[in-house]
């Protein structure tokens, strides 16, 4: 199925991030438009877990290029909180597409193994470079 045929809707937006919605696809698309806080991440977490459970998301593009830092706090948090939460709603696939930066991309991955050993992920996910990718790999 071609990334062209999807129709996003915005359900929320501000200066650090976009949250959109293709209800047809049962997708949901989250992108930081850059380095956020902690409470942000937290608080945005929040509300997309809201979005993705209300659409009935089945699949998630997480879009991370922009939001080049995370800090100690913030890896505990998707470690030990997000993952899980996000194991408790219909999303069956997660697409990331990671910064450019090694080290950034790498601090990225290192969150998703520590979440995966600890059992809090049960939907498949795959690190992209580009939406266009993830997303072909998200409807196929």
């Amino acid at each position: 199925m071609p990334a062209s045929t999807v129709k996003f809707n915005t359900v929320l937006e501000n200066d650090f991030v976009k949250v959109e919605v293709d209800p047809d696809k049962a997708l949901v698309r989250n992108e930081w438009l850059r380095t956020v806080s902690h409470e942000e991440v937290v608080n945005t977490a929040a509300k997309l877990n809201d979005i993705i459970k209300s659409s009935r998301a089945e699949v998630l593009l997480l879009n991370a290029q922009k939001c080049c830092k995370l800090n100690p706090e913030t890896k505990e948090w998707l470690v030990s909180s997000y993952y899980k939460s996000l194991s408790d709603t219909a999303v069956k696939r997660v697409a990331r597409v990671l910064p450019d930066n090694v080290f950034n991309k790498l601090s990225f991955e290192a969150v998703l193994t520590r979440a995966e050993a600890l059992g809090s992920v049960n939907f498949e996910v795959k690190n992209f470079s580009s939406d266009r990718d993830a997303l072909l790999w998200l409807l196929s």
